[in-house]
């Protein structure tokens, strides 16, 4: 077969520019450590990296939604065992109080700390954290939980629960909410109750021993509703921690398989650098030599 010289010319380029490009890949493959530069160079494997990748991402987000949900809760949890306290020193105070014995002096000192554990009370419901956002509202997080309007005191907010996503298809309540806690039917709370029972110590009536009862019972009701929410956000942090856990293990075999379809064999790449520039230097070294011959030389 004969071959011209424009044929031979474009065998040669043809030659020179795919082992070019062949180098230049493997050249990129190392500089980078990526054994995939493109989609086309593995597609099965380069989806295989996409999904892994969304994989990845979806993990990363839970684990901050869960670390966000353990703070809110912990924050709310801290605020809640204050007011189990508060509650547990109210009680006291009360059953002091009612001590037919006592001294209207000595009930003015136990008025007083009412008073102020009460206001304590109040400040613990109406928290916020640093963004401003009212840990007891629900989703009504611009609005404060408890409001005191003088002549009584309203609970705002609702009751709705803030769901966080921390896995695929699982999501877990963030909040605890006043209405829930202070509620005692009927719209009256348990700082109603301390109100008309430091009136009745400051001027007893015949419905002293029933205000007395009453408010204990409130308060009774409200430590319990705070313990039980106490207890339930404890739950939800376990089942975090698990969740959490979880998402570790996922997320290191998620990497070690992406690193597995990623990373770069340097050693295979290695030996096809080795081949592309021997075949490189033999095609330059032929077309020069080729391209030198004359048939005068011959002559």
């Amino acid at each position: 077969m004969r071959i011209s010289d424009t044929q031979f010319s474009q065998m040669m380029l043809s030659s020179l520019s795919k082992n070019n490009v062949g180098l230049g890949e493997v050249m990129q493959q190392m500089s980078t450590g990526d054994r995939l530069t493109k989609l086309s160079d593995d597609p099965i494997d380069s989806i295989k990296l996409l999904n892994l990748g969304r994989e990845g991402s979806a993990l990363t987000q839970y684990q901050a939604n869960i670390a966000n949900v353990k703070t809110t809760l912990s924050s709310q949890e801290a605020y809640l065992d204050t007011a189990s306290e508060s509650l547990k020193s109210l009680r006291d105070l009360v059953l002091w109080g009612s001590n037919g014995t006592m001294t209207d002096d000595d009930r003015k000192g136990i008025m007083t700390e009412m008073e102020t554990l009460k206001e304590g009370l109040q400040a613990i419901f109406n928290s916020q954290d640093e963004e401003g956002i009212y840990l007891f509202s629900g989703t009504q997080t611009d609005t404060q939980a408890l409001t005191d309007t003088d002549t009584g005191y309203t609970l705002n907010g609702n009751a709705d629960k803030r769901l966080v996503t921390v896995a695929k298809g699982v999501t877990m309540e963030s909040n605890v909410t006043a209405l829930e806690l202070l509620d005692l039917g009927g719209g009256a709370t348990v700082f109603q109750k301390i109100d008309d029972l430091i009136a009745e110590f400051q001027v007893p009536t015949a419905n002293f021993r029933t205000e007395v009862n009453d408010t204990i019972a409130a308060i009774d009701s409200t430590f319990g509703n705070v313990l039980g929410a106490m207890t339930e956000m404890g739950g939800r942090q376990n089942n975090l921690d698990l969740i959490a856990e979880g998402h570790v293990d996922n997320k290191l075999f998620v990497d070690k398989v992406d690193g597995e379809l990623k990373n770069l064999d340097y050693a295979e790449a290695s030996v096809r650098l080795s081949n592309y520039l021997s075949a490189l230097q033999a095609t330059q070294a032929s077309f020069t030599k080729i391209n030198d011959l004359s048939l005068f030389d011959r002559l």
